[in-house]
């Protein structure tokens, strides 16, 4: 998207202006046209009234020390200045830096410097930048407009050298800016912290260069270096508002909050309206007085109203205290100023879920676009929507999301099968995880999925089939084998085949409790009672679940050690206060042991 209309930057003392290029071309192209025969009067030594006139002008423009170019030159470049006016911003660059590196001309170079900055094109302004440089060493401002573009392409070292040149011609050097760079960018080795150091020796008064070294020591953790240099600049510089800024980020890494707090409750009662403090203190009262640091955010949000960091800061203060009439025309603000979109969608959603509007939420949720809190909208969305029966709504939002993802399509259709299988709808679930294997016939997720399902409504020969199929492309998946396994338990005449299965699980799995659960349970109902306690009790001390609790205690209970096995259930339903298979097993046995001393009796 090009930039807002507006000119192009201007040049200071800049030996080329567009008047005086229009005033050039008008001369050449008059001169070209009403040139006269060639002639010895004293004309070709002495100068016409037309040329005192020219001059003139000339001097007018500031071109009385202009070079002179080629017809060409000045075309191009006048063409450049009129694509500039027209926002035809890429002819005027080219137009620019192809003349820069043809006439080798500092006003030249430094004009495509100042465009290709004004474009953001990295490239084109790091080379306009050294021509210019290299063609002017004694301007401070090539100097400083080579040392921004070093910095961020990277080249520090290179940057410095150029910053230095610039200090020396009396320019204010970025220094604070490079170090920042260059800190962000984890390049700052020991080579460039030395440099840092000696331009701080040399310019000992420079605050720019002074806190640039100071925020370098902080890089290094040597706080209270850098804690004296900055008090240093503090006594030199009272009005500079970068270095109790860097005190107080210097005090907290010194676990010195409170006096760091204290520092900018100070100052911004000095400085109301700089922003920047008052940021920094509101940040750390969040820790600290979630109230007062509410009123910090409110007050900034009234000096840059349209900011959309500090209104989503101050929603979400509002959000976690639970002021939620607060929270909800800030986000609403959001949205009108098109910023931070996903962030107020998401929290206008949980707003509309805390107060039971679960369709608005998931409205909300999903506006979400891919970020920070992209998985969490559609997980929370999903969930609602299900929860509430709206399958067709949930079956919409999934085919977009597979349709957006497409290397996620097996992940989005298996959280759909497990979200209606968990909301009480298994046969809708068997309907997406067909519709999903059709697609995608290799996923073996998919497959184990619709395998659990068909066990979940009956369906035995199809939960074989599944698994059988996957065994096939994979016969040492232990999961597979030992879910096999231990649903033919149930089937007297097939408990060796599922021994075998739960077998060859363990050998590939030892430590897996759950397979070591099931090979409890089969030892069990083969009659090993000893046995299954054993696999039993070390399947528990793995994984304290209330199955395997209620395993073993059907083991203890059928072994006659009644007092231990109404320990385990008691315990795992202490854990688990939900479980239905332990009181289920209780109830079983209990009733069963009443039958058996009823027959017993008769």
């Amino acid at each position: 998207m090009l930039p807002p209309r507006r000119p192009l930057p201007l040049l200071k003392n800049q030996t080329l202006s567009l008047g005086a290029l229009c005033l050039s071309l008008v001369y050449l192209l008059s001169a070209c046209a009403q040139m006269p025969p060639e002639t010895t009067t004293n004309e070709e030594t002495e100068p016409s009234a037309r040329e005192q006139h020219r001059d003139e002008g000339a001097a007018a423009a500031g071109e009385d020390a202009a070079r002179s170019f080629p017809i060409d030159t000045f075309y191009t470049l006048l063409v450049a200045e009129v694509a500039g006016i027209r926002e035809q911003y890429d002819v005027a660059l080219a137009n620019y830096y192809h003349q820069a590196e043809v006439t080798k001309d500092a006003g030249v170079a430094a004009r495509a410097t100042r465009i290709a900055r004004f474009l953001n094109a990295r490239q084109a302004a790091l080379r306009s930048a050294q021509l210019w440089a290299e063609l002017e060493p004694d301007n401070a401002d090539a100097q400083l407009a080579l040392t921004a573009e070093l910095t961020l392409s990277g080249e520090f070292l290179e940057a410095m050298k150029h910053a230095e040149r610039a200090l020396a011609l009396g320019g204010k050097a970025p220094m604070q800016s490079l170090a920042a760079t260059a800190i962000g960018h984890q390049q700052l080795d020991e080579q460039l912290r030395a440099e840092f150091a000696r331009l701080a020796e040399v310019y000992p008064n420079n605050d720019e260069v002074v806190m640039a070294y100071a925020m370098v020591l902080r890089d290094a953790k040597q706080y209270r270096r850098a804690l004296a240099l900055v008090r240093h600049i503090q006594e030199q510089h009272p009005e500079q508002i970068d270095a109790p800024l860097l005190q107080s980020h210097l005090l907290v890494d010194l676990d010195r909050r409170n006096e760091a707090i204290q520092l900018l409750e100070n100052l911004v009662k000095i400085y109301p309206e700089e922003t920047r403090l008052r940021l920094q203190y509101a940040r750390l009262l969040i820790r600290e007085d979630l109230n007062l640091a509410r009123q910090q955010f409110a007050e900034l949000v009234k000096q840059r109203p349209e900011d959309g960091n500090l209104i989503l800061s101050l929603a979400l203060i509002h959000y976690e205290t639970n002021q939620l009439g607060e929270a909800k025309p800030l986000l609403d603000r959001l949205l009108e100023l098109k910023q931070h979109e996903s962030a107020a969608h998401f929290y206008l959603g949980g707003l509309a879920q805390k107060r039971g509007d679960n369709d608005t939420a998931a409205v909300h949720f999903q506006q979400v676009q891919p970020g920070n809190d992209y998985v969490e909208a559609i997980t929370k969305g999903t969930k609602l929507l299900a929860a509430s029966g709206k399958h067709r709504e949930n079956s919409l939002w999934f085919a977009k999301l597979r349709e957006r993802h497409p290397g996620q399509v097996e992940h989005f259709f298996l959280m759909e099968v497990e979200l209606l299988r968990r909301n009480g709808e298994p046969q809708m679930a068997l309907q997406v995880a067909n519709q999903a294997i059709s697609k995608l016939n290799n996923s073996g997720r998919l497959m184990y999925s619709r395998a659990l399902l068909n066990d979940q409504l009956g369906n035995a020969a199809a939960f074989e089939k599944d698994l059988r199929t996957l065994l096939e492309r994979d016969p040492d998946n232990a999961t597979v084998l030992n879910a096999l396994g231990y649903k033919l338990i149930d089937d007297e005449t097939r408990r060796q085949e599922a021994l075998q299965l739960i077998s060859r699980a363990l050998e590939l799995e030892p430590e897996d409790p759950a397979i070591i659960d099931s090979m409890g349970w089969v030892q069990y109902r083969l009659g090993n009672y000893r046995d299954a306690e054993k696999y039993l009790r070390k399947a528990l001390e793995k994984l304290p679940d209330h199955e395997i609790s209620a395993h073993l205690g059907e083991v203890l209970w059928v072994q006659g050690d009644r007092e231990a096995a109404l320990k385990v259930w008691n315990d795992g339903l202490a854990a688990n206060p939900e479980s239905k298979i332990i009181p289920a097993a209780m109830k079983r046995l209990q009733i069963k042991e009443t039958l058996e001393q009823h027959v017993s009796d008769n």
